[in-house]
Order: C-alpha cells, then structure tokens, then sequence
C-alpha cells in the first residue's frame, strides 16, 4: 500500500471562514481529518473565476458560502463538476454562525446531492441542481417489482417508480416531477398510500443512461480514496450498498475478498445471491458462519434493546478479516442510513482488526441502484419483493411493513425455519 488520500474536503471564502469550520470540526466532529481551504478571500463574480483553481478534481469538495455571496450559488452549482456541492449556509457570512449551527449546515451540505433529481418527462435521473430541496437523513430510492402491488399501486412490473424518504418514516411517491402519492412506515401499521395522482413507471436504464455524468464522476472520486490499496476486504450482506462498496473495491484495489456472515437466520436468497455474484465478478468469497440460530434457542429472539445477534455476527466478521490481514476493509455505510453513520468520517480504525473505508458515504439510495444498473450487476431480488433493507428473517428493526412481507411473500419465506418465523411474527 502506497498512501492515502482523502475522499472529501470543504471550501470557504477566507481564513476566518476556514477557522470557524476547523473549530466546529474540533468541537463537534473531533475524528474527522478534513482538509478545509479557502477561495484566498475572493468574492462574488471572482469565486467563479478562482474555484477551480482550488477544488481537488479526486475528491468531494463541500463548498460553504454565506449570504454576502448567494447571487453566485446558482451559477457556481450549474458550471462545477458532480463532485462539487456548493451550500449557502444561511448567514452573512460562515464564521458568523454558530458552531452547532454550522455543524447542521456541514450536514445539509452533505445531504444536497441526494436531491439532484431532475425529470425529462417520466423518467428521473442524477444531475447537480440548485436548490437541492433535501434534509439529513432524506434520499431518494426507487423501487420495482411487488412495490406496485404491495403499495397498492398496481399489478407487479418491471418498470420503477421513484419514492422520496423523508423524516419520521413518510415517504413520498414522484411521477413526472410531482408528489403523486404518500405513504407512513412505522413499526406498529401496514402503511396507508393516500393517491394523488397517476403513478407513472419507467425505465430504469433509461434513468441510467441520462444519469452517466454524475455516476462516472462519483465512481472515480469514491474509488480514489482507496488509491494504492493492495488488498480489501468488504463485508457483503447480499444488500445493495455492500455489493456498490464491492464494485469500488474492485475498481482500486489488486486484490479483493467478500466476506458473508451466515447466522442461520438470514433471508435464503442473501447467501445465493452472494455465491452467484461472486463467480460473476471473480471475487473470493469468505462465508462465515456463526451460531445466532442455536442460541436464539436458549437465549430467546433478539428486541431492539438486546442486539446480541450483532456482537456474534462481528466476531465472526472480526475473525475473518484477521485471516486475510487487508489494507483496508471497504463498507457501503452512507449517510442517509443514520445519523451515527453521518457523523463517522470516511476513515476509521476498527481496533485490532485494520482500517475501514467508506466510499459511498455521500451516496443516495438512488445512486447507488442506478450505479449497479449501469455495472450490470443486478440487485438482490428481494428488492423485486417490496424490501427496502436485507438481513436476517426475525430481524428486530422490521417495522410492520417488512414483517408482512416476511409473512406473506414467497421470496422472502424460503429456507425460513417456520417454527421460528412463526415464534417472530407472533412476537
């Protein structure tokens, strides 16, 4: 292994903005290693003549102005290259918020990308737009199959539909730019759709296709914070962030190894997705099994308060990494996923087993499917069956829509113990 790069770094107008952010960054973020660089104190119309001149082409530079510069934020977002996010942090200048506000700013920031969505009549795709109406913790994602009918919005198909996440569990259904339909996940109800509107398919590698520009872009910048990685290991669910993370690793590095942690209780079509996929893209294939089946026979299922299905399932993780001794140990964490998750940088030392990297930290959803897309590489087909997320069939975190499809579709019953199922579901 040569050396490391980092993946993101932010950009202010001068050396008192760039001292409020490093203070935030101390204060708030203290793992974070963050390059922060200023525009030498340039303003207005001179940020557009001097911005490339500073930006990293190989990494994600986060570009914070304030208020005294916001008649350039709209020419600035339009005329930079998908690996600059440009925000207006809503005060005259940066070093005039808050710290704890310029942290909030710091994750608006990062949020922006997941809502470049524009329309060219049904269907989506990824490109840079000014203003990016998205907070924390929202994305887009779109969805397939059984979605039509489990949502109630028609017959099965192969054609997408775009649905936005929002807080607190509600979700909004787009067609053709517009809100077409709502809907609430929460733990305890099957989700009620409140139509307003026809909901109009499309074809996703149409959507793929027209979103090239942004995808090639962020495969190169997430793929060289892994530059001069010789060996990689990535834990792969079978999920789609996983299998992403594998196509970066792949990309970088020399040599490969996919790690599957197999508790007896995984979904049936995780460990066949894994085991296909792997001779598809010639990777080594590690499948760890760990005893979380036979001790929920003596210690019970695991509840939301009691997760120690998690700590087997690491160990046996931790064991075999030790055994392939990586460079770095490649996960598909992003963002949107959690605020934990956001607060974490994009490189952390996981004790005693190596290094991990986070290459789709900035990453939606959306992304994320339309990269696989255009890699040929074909999701899980649980997804096809109403899943948003994939692990375990008697997984705590299910909320009722999860736990109803666990119930009912045959995708996701496989290879189920229907004992154990039925001791879940009752639960």
């Amino acid at each position: 292994m040569r050396r490391r790069r980092l993946m993101m770094r932010i950009v202010v107008r001068s050396k008192k903005d760039a001292d409020a952010v490093r203070a935030m960054l101390s204060q708030a973020l203290p793992s974070w290693n963050a390059e922060v660089v200023t525009l030498k104190g340039a303003r207005k119309e001179k940020i557009l003549d001097v911005i490339n001149d500073v930006v990293d082409p190989d990494a994600f530079n986060i570009v914070l102005l304030g208020r005294e510069d916001s008649e350039v934020i709209r020419e600035l977002t339009e005329t930079t290259p998908p690996n600059v996010i440009v925000h207006l942090v809503p005060r005259a200048r940066v070093r005039n918020a808050r710290l704890s506000h310029l942290r909030w700013e710091l994750e608006r920031a990062k949020a922006q990308p997941r809502g470049w969505v524009r329309w060219s009549g049904e269907v989506p795709y990824l490109e840079k737009k000014f203003p990016a109406r998205v907070e924390p913790g929202e994305e887009p994602f779109l969805a397939w199959g059984l979605w039509w009918k489990t949502l109630g919005l028609g017959e099965p198909s192969e054609k997408s539909f775009l649905v936005f996440k929002r807080q607190k569990g509600f979700h909004e259904v787009y067609s053709e730019g517009r809100t077409v339909a709502m809907f609430e996940m929460n733990d305890f109800a099957y989700p009620k759709v409140t139509k307003l509107g026809e909901v109009k398919g499309f074809d996703i590698m149409k959507s793929v296709e027209m979103s090239e520009g942004v995808l090639e872009v962020w495969e190169k910048v997430s793929s060289k914070v892994l530059e001069g990685c010789e060996r990689a290991v990535v834990p792969w669910s079978g999920g789609k962030d996983s299998t992403a993370a594998l196509l970066i690793a792949k990309r970088a590095c020399d040599e490969v190894t996919a790690v599957y942690v197999d508790t007896g209780v995984d979904m049936y079509l995780n460990r066949k997705y894994v085991e296909l996929w792997s001779q598809k893209l010639n990777v080594d294939l590690i499948i760890k099994e760990v005893p979380v089946k036979s001790q929920i026979f003596q210690r019970g299922l695991p509840t939301k308060e009691d997760r120690w299905c998690t700590a087997l399932k690491l160990k046996g993780l931790e064991e075999a990494i030790r055994e392939v001794k990586p460079d770095y140990i490649v996960v598909g964490d992003r963002d949107a996923e959690s605020q934990a998750r956001s607060a974490r940088w994009e490189e952390r030392a996981w004790e005693g087993v190596g290094t991990v990297k986070a290459p789709l930290k900035l990453w939606s959803a959306m992304m994320v499917q339309l990269y696989l897309f255009k890699n040929k590489v074909f999701p899980n087909p649980l997804y096809a069956s109403g899943f948003y997320r994939l692990g375990c069939y008697v997984c705590p975190f299910f909320r009722a829509y999860e736990r109803e499809l666990v119930r009912r579709v045959p995708p996701a019953k496989l290879g189920t113990d229907e004992e154990l199922l039925k001791k879940f579901l009752e639960g």
